[in-house]
């Protein structure tokens, strides 16, 4: 039997998809020509996959989730870095570098 075998498929598949929709919501992924850049990706899909194990457990209240979700908005915005050590997520605060934070997008409409 495999750890994750009491996990049921259906809920994996739900991660996916909602760790796939906060993705396009928040534009995370750029492409220039055949390049595409997904700088932060890595950890985004990280935590939210752990966020929602965790509300699945019943180990993460409403509150925490909602913390976790702020430092996502935060990390996206180059106002904090995130980093996994010893299994604990930490927040860490970048300083105030316009060169490090996120540049704001204007969007264009495709027909």
């Amino acid at each position: 039997m495999k750890l994750d075998d009491h996990i049921p498929r259906d809920f994996e598949k739900q991660k996916k998809e909602y760790v796939l929709d906060f993705i396009r919501k928040k534009e995370l992924i750029i492409s220039e020509e055949n390049v595409i850049f997904s700088q932060k990706i890595f950890v985004i899909n990280s935590v939210l996959k752990w966020c929602m194990d965790a509300v699945a457990k019943d180990k993460m209240s409403r509150e925490k989730w909602d913390k976790f979700h702020r430092s996502l908005g935060q990390y996206i915005a180059g106002i904090v870095d995130l980093k996994w050590k010893d299994g604990a997520l930490e927040v860490i605060e970048v300083p105030n570098d316009d060169q490090k934070r996120r540049k704001t997008r204007t969007r264009t409409k495709t027909k």
